[in-house]
């Protein structure tokens, strides 16, 4: 989708990039991996939090929203609002691009979110069709079934929303992390069972303030029903069964549609079975 400044997404994505600095956060999150989630707790403690899709950062470091109507509606359904700026807040990259786009960046911190890549290919799938007639207008997946999507019909994305994308995004992103003077992995099933656990872990392993008081409290602001709750407010009324950023939320949705079938074999190959046990998921 390209707009009012003639920038795509992609586009707009790779700009962002070019603005960082060694002191940002690069949150390397596959499609649908929770980066909402994180995004707004991080953003109720006080840091930022940059979606490179949607924001656009400028020359003096604040953030400037989208000029397109519908992104800006789009993006008016995330709850938190970010902050530049603000004393003792750091800023944090939502980032799906290949780690190749940050050759020339000294990144300080890299951040993996993690997620059942069974949950994250499928809630990608989900997200991409919902939102087709709209933000991402220039999809044609309407008909394409998640088998035809893991086989890339219809859709281009980076990373590639395929069962080798993940694979390939998150060996890329581990070996990058290892070189980097601070990393973390933050699993999303984490996020959702102990929020406040994982936040604390992340924030004192990025040698950052960590009360706990202010964690639970960021945590319960960042509820998927509070979430979901805003999200509804602001789409208001849009028809029957309408595509919701924050659609489910739920651990383990993949053992809805998981079996023994050709769908299923897409995740049973070695290397997918590697990656993933290597963030402790287990595929057989």
């Amino acid at each position: 989708m390209v707009n009012q400044s003639g920038m795509t997404m992609r586009e707009r994505h790779l700009r962002n990039a070019a603005m960082l600095n060694a002191q940002d956060v690069i949150v390397a999150a596959y499609p649908a991996s929770g980066a909402a989630l994180l995004g707004n707790v991080l953003m109720e403690l006080g840091h930022s939090f940059v979606d490179p899709h949607l924001d656009e950062i400028q020359e003096d470091g604040r953030l400037r929203e989208p000029g397109d109507e519908e992104l800006r509606r789009y993006r008016s359904r995330i709850a938190g609002k970010s902050t530049p700026g603000q004393v003792g807040g750091r800023r944090f990259f939502k980032n799906h691009l290949h780690p190749d786009h940050f050759r020339n960046l000294a990144t300080e911190a890299v951040v993996l979110l993690v997620r059942d890549p069974r949950d994250a290919l499928y809630s990608s799938y989900r997200f991409f069709q919902g939102f087709a007639p709209t933000v991402l207008s220039y999809l044609a997946i309407d008909e394409v079934s998640f088998l035809e999507f893991l086989e890339e019909k219809g859709t281009v994305s980076e990373p590639a929303i395929t069962v080798d994308g993940w694979v390939d995004f998150y060996r890329a992103w581990a070996e990058r992390a290892e070189r980097a003077p601070r990393s973390a992995v933050v699993r999303f099933e984490e996020l959702k069972t102990s929020p406040a656990d994982a936040m604390t872990r992340l924030l004192e392993t990025l040698g950052l303030i960590a009360d706990r008081a202010a964690v639970e409290r960021a945590v319960e602001r960042s509820s998927f029903e509070r979430m979901r709750a805003h999200e509804e407010e602001v789409a208001g009324d849009t028809g029957e069964n309408p595509p919701m950023i924050m659609r489910r939320g739920q651990v383990g949705e993949w053992r809805e549609w998981f079996g023994d079938n050709e769908l299923s074999d897409r995740f049973r190959v070695p290397h997918m079975i590697e990656a993933a046990a290597r963030f402790g998921y287990r595929i057989s």
